[in-house]
């Protein structure tokens, strides 16, 4: 683990990762978190998590096994406990099908030892412009610019 992984995950985030894998609870980490996961440059304040299903029991079970613990009372659902509060629940992204049909095209990366899941960088590219919020426009600015170093590479 090298400093930067171990500087993105907190060890109770990097512990409910964990757990969900364990437990096969398919998620996908999305927005910035997964762009910078992907080489954007940039900042965020949060990990934004895509779950199937937030029904899913197993969450809650992650959770526990890592310290945490998983409200479902609120919309969207949320983590505390020693899972921090940076974990953001999405529930839908602007512009994008539902979570099944992003899935499938979803790629793996390591951080912190935990292999993720993450939404591929055109993606998160594609659902940042389709919600057009200003907050997000430095953010669309590093994901192209990642976008093209990335293509130049793959043309070498």
């Amino acid at each position: 683990m090298d400093a930067a992984d171990q500087d993105f995950l907190s060890e109770g985030e990097r512990a409910f990762l964990l757990a969900l894998n364990r437990l096969g609870v398919r998620y996908l980490l999305v927005g910035m978190s997964a762009a910078l996961l992907q080489g954007a440059r940039g900042a965020t304040e949060v990990v934004d998590i895509w779950f199937e299903s937030t029904d899913d029991p197993r969450i809650g079970e992650a959770a526990r096994q890592a310290g945490g613990f998983w409200i479902t009372r609120t919309q969207p659902s949320m983590l505390g406990g020693a899972v921090g509060e940076r974990f953001d629940v999405v529930i839908v992204l602007s512009g994008l099908p539902d979570f099944a049909a992003e899935y499938t095209g979803a790629i793996s990366e390591t951080v912190a030892g935990v292999e993720v899941k993450v939404l591929p960088l055109a993606r998160i590219l594609h659902s940042k412009l389709a919600a057009a919020r200003v907050k997000d426009e430095p953010g669309i600015h590093q994901i192209r610019l990642a976008i093209s170093v990335l293509d130049e590479l793959k043309r070498k």
